[in-house]
């Protein structure tokens, strides 16, 4: 396997442990600023971060989803035996990635303290 390849992959590996990273952040965040009860109901036994917390990883799981397949469709016009296949694909999951992350950060979530 060619040493670019490697080095690539190490960043789309990097650039997956950032956005992992910055989702674990933002569900703190979440629970930190929605402490009141689900739909102001005060019996709930769910906080309102509780709820949208969830949401939010559940979101993240199927974006996830959508990612992969939409590189690995794009990466379609290559031959899968070529030798930028894999790295085509791992060059669009890190600006999928990146975009991404400047949607998470434009929720505008206060920090957590």
């Amino acid at each position: 396997m060619p040493a670019a390849y490697n080095c690539l992959s190490a960043q789309k590996d990097a650039s997956s442990k950032k956005l992992d990273t910055l989702i674990a952040e933002t569900v703190k965040r979440i629970k930190a600023n929605n402490v009141g009860p689900f739909n102001g109901k005060e019996d709930s036994p769910e906080t309102a971060g509780d709820v949208y917390s969830r949401r939010f990883l559940d979101a993240q799981k199927k974006w996830k989803a959508y990612r992969d397949e939409l590189c690995l469709s794009v990466a379609t016009e290559l031959d899968e035996d070529s030798y930028d296949y894999q790295p085509y694909i791992d060059q669009c999951q890190i600006n999928l990635n990146r975009n991404h992350a400047n949607e998470i950060a434009q929720m505008g979530l206060p920090p957590a303290n």
